[in-house]
């Protein structure tokens, strides 16, 4: 059921008095409310009407928040008066609650309205019944003591002189202190010695002008453990309307400022990460263009007919070159994909590191030629140690990411890559002599969308993924990554893996072209694209006998009614896909090579590919070394 609420609002702006009346409804509130904007109509409103509650922005054009509660403490002085506003700071706002505002609410925080509004009408109930019983003290002390003690929130008691007469059973567990040991002492019993004189002050003000102050503070309390109380206090007066000390009520609101710093910290961090992702898909967007432009803008100039040979294959060595280029960003954003939704999977094979390390050494010493640097690999382990079980692929990704960008912001100097045996981890290291990093983006720099927002992706170009799933890649296999640098001097990325050694003699694989096969072996392709299947089709005939099916269901039927000796499985394709019919050439032909060849390229299609039958496993584009490796195992004589 929802509390009835009759309010009086002081706002000159219509949007803030609808979103008020929203976050009251909100919160639970039945709202009455009544809005002015002059002086006369306040003072008439608050004259006539009885209101529950006043809230006041703190500056009109013609009227202003301290006109108003002066006037509001001179008329209807037990109303709360909360005090909104969207350009008070600190110090005024602690003026106010002196001069007698219940509370202070900022507009970019709105939505602790609700919360100050509770408190305050909390504070005028216990005031009431405080009031109420104050003439039954002497006579039904029992009955008060019963009251103040069921009471969630701390209440006590001061003498005039600061003592404490009643302190309840709540504040002994806010302040870790006894009632017998706090009553007749004042708050240097309980508070630190820093806090006494302020404290003191705020009492002096209450006592002297007879208006209730309300405030936040944190106190060190119970051998340092540090809480936050929204507290009231309120001045007494004996018979004769002479003051006779005070009472304050005090709530711990330590966990609630906690969750409210939380909730703040979550929303900011939100926001960060929106204006993030905004700025990468923004950078994508530009990245993906760039190599696109090119493509289509060369195989334009490819329909030319006087165009002579020598510029012709240079177009087409453009085209290629964006072609690569693109791939790389689509796999880059696949792999942060596959690493964000946990789909990525490390797959381990046995491998030689030195000839691994050393493909990739060939691959970027032309690099350095060109930019004219100087580029040192090293390697300590002796072949027979350099045979690793480890996932190949991640590994040479992980290590070509770091070299591009060692590559990338290096001009002058030297790049340098090696590794150790330390500790059963395989230790890796580039070094280069590039522009360096702070030291404050350190971490910054392995997150992702970080390095899109920075000047340098914008100087540089790239998607600033490939740091990020170098970690992602690298925590996979069950190590970790770290950099140190010298701005203007240089960087140095570490990072470890398992060494997990393995004696498996690596497979030797000639090119196809070189290979004497039989014409007589046969390799149906099971393609639905037409300019896939004219690729392998280029590649294969002159060994093979090739056979050509475009969907599931067709491969089925030639392999019942054809010698096949190896299938070329497109997993993607239309009547039947590849699964399917893997798995019913499987019944038929258990001993027959079946390879999957896709598009699809993250583990889960992977195993899902094998487990429907097929022997292994070719990602689209292909790499031509890479179906020579498996034609040769599956075809060998």
């Amino acid at each position: 059921m929802k509390r009835k609420l009759y309010a009086l609002l002081l706002e000159d702006i219509q949007k803030d008095v609808e979103l008020l009346t929203e976050l009251m409804e909100d919160a639970g509130f039945d709202l009455t409310i009544d809005v002015v904007e002059e002086k006369d109509d306040f003072i008439s409103h608050i004259q006539k009407n009885k209101y529950d509650i006043i809230f006041a922005d703190f500056t009109l054009p013609r009227f202003t928040g301290d006109t108003a509660l002066d006037l509001a403490k001179k008329i209807c002085p037990d109303v709360p008066f909360i005090c909104i506003s969207g350009t008070i700071g600190e110090e005024k706002a602690v003026e106010l609650l002196k001069q007698g505002a219940t509370d202070y609410v900022l507009k970019d925080r709105m939505e602790r309205l609700a919360f100050a509004t509770r408190r305050a009408l909390d504070a005028v109930a216990h005031l009431k019944q405080f009031r109420k019983t104050e003439i039954e003290l002497q006579t039904n002390r029992r009955l008060l003591q019963t009251i103040i003690n069921n009471a969630l929130d701390a209440i006590y008691i001061k003498d005039i002189h600061g003592k404490y007469l009643l302190f309840n059973d709540a504040a002994e567990k806010a302040f870790g202190k006894k009632s017998e040991d706090v009553i007749g002492k004042d708050d240097s019993f309980i508070f630190p010695e820093y806090e006494l004189k302020r404290l003191k002050d705020i009492d002096d003000k209450i006592i002297n002008s007879g208006i209730p102050i309300t405030y936040e503070d944190s106190f060190e309390i119970i051998h340092g453990y540090t809480r936050t109380f929204h507290t009231i206090k309120c001045p007494m007066f004996d018979e004769s309307g002479n003051a006779s000390g005070l009472f304050g009520i005090a709530r711990d609101i330590t966990d609630w400022k906690a969750l409210e710093k939380k909730l703040t910290d979550a929303k900011n961090k939100a926001e960060e990460n929106d204006r993030l992702k905004t700025a990468f898909l923004h950078n994508i967007s530009h990245e993906i263009r760039t190599p696109m432009n090119a493509i289509i803008g060369f195989a334009g100039f490819l329909k030319e007919p006087e165009m002579d040979f020598k510029t012709q294959s240079h177009y087409v060595d453009i085209i290629n070159a964006s072609s690569f280029q693109l791939l790389s960003i689509i796999t880059d954003i696949v792999s942060i994909s596959s690493l964000e939704t946990g789909q990525e999977k490390p797959v381990l094979s046995d491998f030689n590191l030195n000839e691994v390390l050393q493909t990739i050494f060939y691959q970027f010493e032309v690099r350095a030629k060109e930019k004219k640097l100087g580029f040192n690999f090293n390697y300590p382990l002796e072949n027979s140690k350099a045979e690793i079980k480890s996932d190949k692929t991640k590994l040479i990704e992980i290590i070509t990411n770091l070299l591009e960008n060692a590559f990338k912001f290096t001009h002058n100097g030297e790049i340098n890559f090696s590794y150790r045996l330390k500790d059963q981890y395989l230790e890796f290291v580039v070094k280069d002599s590039g522009i360096g990093i702070p030291e404050n983006m350190y971490e910054l720099i392995f997150d992702r969308f970080c390095q899109v927002e920075s000047t340098l992706a914008r100087e540089y170009g790239g998607t600033g993924l490939g740091l990020s799933i170098s970690k992602g890649y690298i925590e996979l296999l069950g190590g970790k990554i770290w950099v140190e640098s010298v701005q203007g001097k240089g960087s140095s990325f570490y990072f470890t893996i398992p060494y997990i050694s393995s004696e498996k003699n690596k497979l030797v694989v000639p090119n196809i072209s070189a290979m004497d096969f039989n014409r007589s072996k046969t390799i149906l392709v099971a393609e639905d694209e037409e300019l896939n299947f004219l690729f392998l089709e280029e590649v294969l005939k002159r060994n093979f006998k090739i056979i050509h099916a475009i969907n599931g269901k067709e491969a089925i039927n030639i392999c019942q009614t054809n010698e096949v000796d190896l299938v070329l499985m497109d997993l993607k394709m239309p009547i039947m896909d590849g699964f399917e019919a893997t798995k019913q050439i499987r019944e038929v032909l258990p001993n027959l090579p079946i390879i999957a060849q896709t598009a699809y390229t993250n583990n889960f299609d992977k195993e899902k590919a094998i487990n429907s039958g097929c022997n292994d496993f070719i990602s689209k584009p292909y790499n031509k070394k890479e179906l020579e490796r498996i034609i040769f195992q599956f075809m060998k004589e």
